[in-house]
């Protein structure tokens, strides 16, 4: 319905203009009285054998169905009538939509039950106008658009109150889950026990090979969200998978990897553009599931804002060691770069000699790298010695670690 002016006004004089005859819809709710419950509870075994979801379900669900559908007869009949203008979901209906959820059958299913509903309620009131032979083409024509505005009105309120009912069970339940996967991961972390849990529960075995990670988003992101983003990146490599929710937007998580290069293919991941995941080393028990969980941790702080790729621990971990001292670590930077650091072209010369430094002191490479000719390559880092007062060794380690602390500090 449009909720146009023309419409509302025509429902109103629909019943104005009955003149001798009764309501236009009082004979087919005067059948819904006779034959209601008996049609529409016959209705829950086709909805049943015609929804797969509904149909591998418990077997509770069928019983359920048709309590849920014989419930609505009351308040389909006041509707019809015009005399039901707030309809609410009837309480065997709620226990429907809550018993759904519980057993995480689809919404879309429960949808589908109320579309397939509507159309059978439609096609026996349809059937019934068929059958007035005595009736006036008028009299058949305000019936069937009364009734047509009426159903549709009351359909519509129903699917509306069930999504509502079925989210908030939905959301209670996750609530529950969530807060008990957290109590247990937290045993597990603390060695206080939950491993037994964490197996029976869950799934997930703590004997397994692990890879820790943290998943957050850089956009406001409800950690519902976070966590359907990163299970779905991850979900071609693991074999197990658990999670737990830390705050509004951050996952701890781990995961037992499918084959043996699993990491190392992560390493090739372009993950979407809000999310950002950190990875621990694949290591193996409940040593392993704290180790690797610590080692993504740990990688949190380096992990730049515009990366497409995930963080690895083996990949930072001499800068990560490096930065347990914050202070130390700054000192060291400016010892190394302090004065390329405050030149006014100091960033894009750090950046050549990073990119430089990769490439292995090959300027072709950088210059691939960087989309310029190697001369100037050559060039920025002659200028960089020159600022610096010394040659610059691509065999020096302390050089390397200063060039990625000077990063981790771009991002602070």
């Amino acid at each position: 319905m449009d909720g146009s002016p023309g419409v509302l006004h025509s429902v109103e004089m629909l019943d104005a203009k009955v003149g001798g005859n009764p309501p236009p819809l009082e004979p087919f709710v005067s059948w819904l009285d006779q034959h209601g419950r008996l049609k529409f509870s016959g209705l829950a075994d086709q909805l049943h054998a015609e929804i797969p979801e509904l149909g591998a379900a418990d077997p509770d669900t069928l019983e359920a169905l048709r309590a849920s559908i014989v419930s609505h007869l009351p308040g389909m009949r006041a509707t019809l009538m015009g005399s039901n203008p707030d309809p609410r979901l009837p309480k065997p209906a709620q226990d429907f939509a809550y018993l759904m959820a519980r057993s995480n059958i689809p919404l879309s299913a429960v949808l589908r039950s109320y579309e397939l509903g509507h159309a059978a309620i439609w096609n026996e009131f349809t059937s019934h106008l068929r059958k007035q032979q005595l009736w006036t083409v008028a009299r058949r024509a305000e019936a069937l658009e009364s009734g047509s505005i009426r159903m549709f009105e009351y359909m519509q309120s129903m699917t509306g109150e069930t999504i509502t009912t079925y989210n908030r069970a939905r959301d209670s339940l996750m609530r529950a889950t969530n807060s008990r996967r957290n109590e247990i991961v937290r045993a597990v972390l603390s060695g206080n026990g939950g491993v037994r849990e964490l197996r029976e529960l869950f799934g997930y075995h703590i004997d397994e090979v692990h890879i820790g990670y943290v998943a957050w988003s850089v956009d406001p992101m409800k950690h519902e969200e976070v966590s359907e983003l990163a299970r779905r990146e991850l979900l071609g490599f693991a074999r197990q998978h658990v999670s737990v929710t830390t705050d509004s937007s951050v996952i701890h998580g781990w995961f037992t990897p499918c084959k043996n290069s699993t990491f190392d293919d992560l390493a090739a991941v372009s993950l979407p553009r809000t999310i950002r995941l950190t990875l621990g080393t694949p290591r193996r028990g409940i040593r392993g599931f704290h180790h690797t969980h610590r080692e993504a941790l740990s990688c949190v702080d380096l992990t730049a804002l515009h990366t497409p790729a995930p963080t690895r621990f083996p990949d930072v971990a001499v800068t990560v060691l490096a930065t347990q001292d914050q202070e130390m670590a700054a000192r060291f930077v400016d010892d190394h770069l302090g004065a390329l650091r405050s030149h006014e072209d100091g960033e894009r010369l750090i950046k050549t000699l990073r990119y430089y430094m990769d490439a292995h002191a090959s300027p072709t490479r950088c210059g691939q790298r960087l989309g310029i000719h190697p001369n100037t390559v050559t060039q920025r880092v002659q200028r960089a010695e020159t600022i610096l007062g010394r040659h610059l060794d691509p065999a020096s380690l302390a050089l390397r670690l200063a060039l990625d602390l000077e990063r981790t500090m771009e991002l602070e």
